[in-house]
C-alpha cells in the first residue's frame, strides 16, 4: 500500500476512534434528598479556665511556655515569668527588716538608758523632799526666819518632784512612741517581704485541671496579632491562656439574611475540622439569634449578619476553641425523591435539560426541577429512576474535539 493510500485510511480511523470516545454517565436514582446548607465556622468553648498573669507584679515578661494544642494535667506548670525584679525587690526588702530590727533594739536600749535615768532623778528627788519635810517637822523650835526658809525648801523639793515625775513619764511616752514607729516600719517591711514571697509564687501559672492548652492571642504586638510567646512582655492580670472543658464545645458560625430564613432551632448538622480529616462530628443547631449584626470580618461596608450556634453530640479530645471548622445543617429533606448531580443538568434554549443515553449516544431531554443543592437536583419530570445521563455536555466536548 502507497503512502498516499495509507495517510487518508490513517485519518479516517483516527476521527472514527474520537467519535467514539466514551462520556463519562451517572445514574438516575430515587432516595432521600437532603439539602445542606455549607458555612465556615469556628469552634469555641462554653466554659473554660482561665490562666492570667499576675495582677501585683508589674510589667512581666515570659521566659517558658507550653505551646498551643499541649496536653497538660492538673499542677502541671504552663509558663513561668521573669523573676528578677521581684527576687531584687526581696533581697532590699530582706535588707531593710534587717536594718529595722537593729533599729528597734537601739531603741530600746536608748529607752532604756534614758528611763533608769529619769527613775534615778526621781528617786533623788523624793529622797530631797523627804529630808526637807524631816527638817520642817522642827519648826516649833526654830525662829520665824529659819521655819520659813525651811518651808520654802520643803516646796522647792515638791516641785522638783513633780518635774522629776513629768520628766520620767515623758522619756517613757517618747520611748514607747519612738519603738513604736520603729516597729511599724518594720512590720510594713515585713509584709512588703511577704508581698514580694507571694509574687514570686505567682509567676509560676499552674493549671488548675487538666485539658488542652489554649495559648490566647497578645492583643499588644503589631498586627496580625499572634499568640503569647516567651520573651513577650505581659501586661498585670493579662489573660495568657485558656484551659477549656471539652464537654462544652460547641460551633460558632454566622448566616446572611438570604439563608436566615432556611433555619430552624433542632436542624441537624455535621462538623468536620480541618485539623481532624479523619473525623466527622454530628450536632444539631442550638441558637439563631433573632437580630442580625454587623460582621466586621467581611469586608466593608460590613454585612448584616445572624449569629448561629451548633451544639455537638460527639466528642473528641482533640478539638481545641479557635479550630476552623466547616458546618453543613440540613435545612429541608425529601423522603422519595428522583435525583441527578447538578453537573448533569445543562441549560438550552433557556430550558434545563440533561442528556439521555440511548443506544450508547446522548440525546438531550427537557427537564422539570423542583429543588436543588450544591451537588443534587431534584427532578420533578423528564427522567425516570435509572435513566443514564450524561456528566459531560456533549455538544462541547465534540467542539472542543
Amino acid at each position: 500500500m502507497t503512502a498516499a493510500r495509507l495517510i487518508p485510511l490513517l485519518l479516517a480511523l483516527s476521527s472514527a476512534a474520537c467519535g467514539r470516545e466514551k462520556i463519562p454517565t451517572a445514574t438516575v436514582t430515587r432516595g432521600e434528598f437532603v439539602d445542606w446548607l455549607q458555612l465556615r465556622a469556628e469552634l469555641k468553648a462554653a466554659r473554660s479556665l482561665t490562666l492570667r498573669a499576675p495582677m501585683e507584679a508589674g510589667e512581666l515578661r515570659i521566659i517558658t511556655l507550653l505551646p498551643p494544642g499541649s496536653t497538660v494535667t492538673a499542677g502541671q506548670t504552663v509558663a513561668e515569668f521573669d523573676p528578677s525584679t521581684i527576687v531584687r525587690t526581696m533581697d532590699e526588702k530582706r535588707t531593710e527588716v534587717n536594718s529595722l530590727e537593729a533599729e528597734i533594739e537601739k531603741a530600746r536600749a536608748d529607752a532604756a538608758t534614758r528611763e533608769a535615768e529619769s527613775v534615778t532623778a526621781e528617786t533623788t528627788a523624793q529622797f530631797d523632799v523627804e529630808r526637807a519635810r524631816l527638817d520642817y517637822s522642827g519648826r516649833e523650835v526654830l525662829s520665824r526666819v529659819e521655819a520659813e526658809q525651811k518651808r520654802l525648801k520643803v516646796l522647792d523639793a515638791e516641785q522638783k518632784l513633780l518635774e522629776a515625775e513629768a520628766k520620767l513619764a515623758g522619756a517613757r511616752a517618747e520611748s514607747r512612741a519612738a519603738l513604736a514607729a520603729a516597729m511599724q516600719k518594720r512590720d510594713k517591711a515585713r509584709r512588703d517581704l511577704t508581698r514580694a514571697r507571694a509574687q514570686l509564687e505567682s509567676l509560676r501559672l499552674v493549671a488548675p485541671g487538666p485539658g488542652s492548652l489554649n495559648v490566647l492571642l497578645n492583643h499588644r504586638t503589631p498586627e496580625p496579632w499572634q499568640p503569647f510567646k516567651p520573651g513577650d512582655q505581659v501586661w498585670p492580670g493579662a489573660e495568657i491562656a485558656t484551659l477549656p472543658d471539652p464537654s462544652s464545645m460547641y460551633v460558632d458560625a454566622r448566616v446572611d439574611e438570604v439563608e436566615r430564613g432556611r433555619l430552624a432551632i433542632g436542624q441537624r448538622a455535621t462538623v468536620r475540622a480541618e485539623a481532624l480529616p479523619d473525623r466527622e462530628l454530628k450536632g444539631r443547631v442550638e441558637t439563631i439569634s433573632r437580630m442580625a449584626r454587623a460582621d466586621f470580618t467581611g469586608g466593608w461596608p460590613p454585612p448584616r449578619n445572624f449569629d448561629l450556634t451548633v451544639t455537638l453530640d460527639d466528642r473528641d479530645p482533640r478539638l481545641r476553641p479557635g479550630l476552623t471548622v466547616s458546618l453543613r445543617i440540613a435545612v429541608d429533606r425529601l423522603r422519595d425523591a428522583v435525583t441527578v448531580p447538578a453537573d448533569a443538568v445543562f441549560e438550552l434554549n433557556g430550558e434545563e435539560i440533561v442528556y439521555l443515553m440511548e443506544g450508547g449516544e446522548p440525546r438531550p431531554r427537557r427537564i422539570s426541577v423542583d429543588r436543588r443543592s450544591d451537588d443534587r437536583v431534584v427532578v420533578r419530570s423528564g427522567v425516570s429512576p435509572g435513566d443514564q445521563i450524561a456528566l459531560l455536555d456533549p455538544t462541547v466536548e465534540k467542539t472542543a474535539r
